[in-house]
C-alpha cells in the first residue's frame, strides 16, 4: 500500500504541473507575444522571465519532488493571481479558465500541504540529513 500512495504522489505532481511547463517553455518561444498579453492585461513585463522561471523551473521542481512544499505554495499564489490578473470581466470562457486556475491552486495548496511523498528528492533530502554519521 505505501509504494501505491508513493506512485499515485509522483503521479499527481508530475500531473499538477504539466500544464504549467508547458506554457513556460511556450512563454520562451513567444516572449515578444507574451510579453504583448502582459502589458494588454496592465501587468509589467518585467515580471514575464520570472513567471517563465516559475512555471518552468518550478515545474520540474514539483516533478520531481524538490521543494515541493515552499515551491507549491508560489504556484497556488500564481494560479490566483493569474486568474483574476488575465481572466476579468464575465464570459463563460474567461469564468472557465477562472475556475481551471482556482482548481490548479486547490491542487498545491493539496501539495503544500502534504509534500512530495516517499518518491521524492525531499523525501531523500530528509532521510540523508536524519541518518547518523558514520566514523
Amino acid at each position: 500500500m505505501d509504494n501505491n500512495k508513493a506512485f499515485f504522489s509522483l503521479l499527481a505532481r508530475i500531473m499538477a504541473v504539466g500544464l504549467f511547463f508547458t506554457s513556460g517553455v511556450d512563454k520562451i518561444f513567444n516572449y515578444g507575444s507574451n510579453l504583448d498579453l502582459m502589458a494588454s492585461n496592465g501587468v509589467p513585463g518585467f515580471f514575464l522571465p520570472l513567471v517563465i522561471l516559475l512555471e518552468v523551473g518550478g515545474g520540474l521542481a514539483i516533478a520531481c519532488g524538490f521543494l515541493t512544499r515552499f515551491t507549491s505554495l508560489f504556484m497556488a499564489v500564481f494560479s490566483v493571481l493569474a486568474g483574476f490578473l488575465f481572466y476579468q470581466g464575465y464570459s463563460h470562457a474567461h469564468l472557465m479558465v477562472w475556475l481551471k486556475n482556482i482548481s490548479c491552486a486547490a491542487g498545491f495548496v493539496l501539495l503544500c500541504v502534504h509534500g512530495g511523498g516517499k518518491w521524492s528528492i525531499d523525501y531523500w533530502l530528509q532521510r540523508q540529513l536524519k541518518r547518523p554519521a558514520s566514523h
